[in-house]
Parts: C-alpha cells; structure tokens; sequence
C-alpha cells in the first residue's frame, strides 16, 4: 500500500513539475486592433474618415491618429475581417503602450503586428520594437511598407528572447514611422517562459525515484 501511494505521489510530481516547467501565454493590450477610436472628424471620402489625435489606450509622439479607410486606399475586409474597420496611422512618430506586466526573465515574446501599404502610394519607412522600461529589448531592422503589395497589409513579427537576468522595467510596445504614412492594425503579443534548471533537476529527481521503487517491486515480486 505504501508502495503504491508512494508511486501515485512521485507520478502527480512528475506531472506537476513537467506541466510547470513551461507555459505560454498571450499578454493582453488594450484596443489591439485599434477600433476604438474617438471621433473621425475628417472625410476622405465615401466611406473614410479619420481623426489627427490620440487613439484610445495608446501613446502618440509626432502627427497621427486612427483611420477608417475606403477601398480607394486599401483592398477590404481589413485583416482582422468584416468586423475590423479602423487602423491605426502614423506619419512620423511614435505609437506606444505600456502593458501592465514587467519583462520576465527567461522568457520569449513574440510581437506581431499588420503593417499596410496604400493603394494611392503612400510609402515610408517603419520598425516594430519591444521595450523593458527605457530599453529596446528588441526591434525589427527599419523597413519600407512600399515592399508590402499595394492595398493589402503584411503580417510582422519580431521575436526575442531574455535571459535569466533581466532589468526591472515595464514592458513597451512601440511602433514606429519615418515618414508619410505607416498602418497599422491587429496588434498582438505572446510570451513562452523557459523551464528553470531546477525544474528540470525535480523532474530527474522524481523519475529516477519512480525507477527504483519500480524495480524494488519487481524485486520483491520475484523473490
């Protein structure tokens, strides 16, 4: 009987340590697909508005604001389908938010984020970036939407990596643009965290025990 708890016990730690060891998670942020917006005071035509001024759960520098565009500037449904139908604009400046978490240690994140070109050629360079307080901890190399097909919007990730240090800072989302005009839309952000060393050693340590109380068994069973 003792045998037999003592194996149940040893199999929930192995579980728990192994189902602990590694887990992935999305990191919520606010208006992700920017379609809250203020009020498009701004006609460009049937069908378009878009509004010079801050966009809701977001930090602006530089002019820019949020954008209902017509099928003059890109080809619809936006990425995010019939439902989405505002995206977020910048023409040279800076899109932010600080999440409310702080940069884990250990950790991947995997930021991804549609970035459009229009159909009336409105290109400029823009970059994607993750920050850890005032640091970049990451960031796209600087690119031209003029290489995405006209009208439509590229899916762009950055993926990186901490390691088991890390600066106590908020984590940042920044987009960027250096010119006139850089979409974007559907913003979103993962996190897989690596196992610990020991996590690893509770693991060993629980199946190495399970070998010998296997074998102790089996010993007692033939004898």
């Amino acid at each position: 009987m003792r045998l037999r708890l003592g194996v149940i016990f040893l199999l929930a730690l192995c579980f728990a340590v192994s189902g602990g060891a590694a887990w992935a998670d999305g990191v919520p942020v606010q208006n992700a697909s920017f379609e809250s917006a203020y009020t498009l005071t701004t006609s460009c035509g049937l069908g378009c508005a878009y509004n010079n001024g801050p966009i809701p759960g977001w930090t602006m520098t530089g002019s820019g604001g949020s954008f209902q565009p017509s099928t003059t500037f890109f080809n619809l449904p936006l990425p995010g389908g019939p439902s989405d139908s505002i995206v977020a604009y910048s023409n040279g400046g800076t899109i932010s938010q600080i999440l409310g978490v702080t940069v884990q240690p250990d950790s991947t994140y995997t930021l991804s984020v549609y970035v459009g070109d229009r159909l009336d050629g409105e290109v400029a360079n823009y970059s994607i970036a993750l920050d850890d307080g005032s640091t970049t901890l990451c960031s796209t190399p600087t690119a031209s939407n003029g290489a995405i097909a006209p009208g439509t919007f590229e899916d762009v990730t950055l993926t990186c990596s901490t390691g088991a240090t890390v600066a106590p800072g908020a984590l940042t989302i920044v987009l960027t643009s250096a010119g006139t005009q850089s979409d974007f839309d559907n913003v979103s952000l993962n996190v897989v965290q690596s196992p610990e060393p020991a996590s690893y050693l509770l693991l060993l340590i629980g199946l190495g025990s399970m070998v010998v109380f296997f074998r102790s068994r089996r010993m007692g069973v033939s004898s």
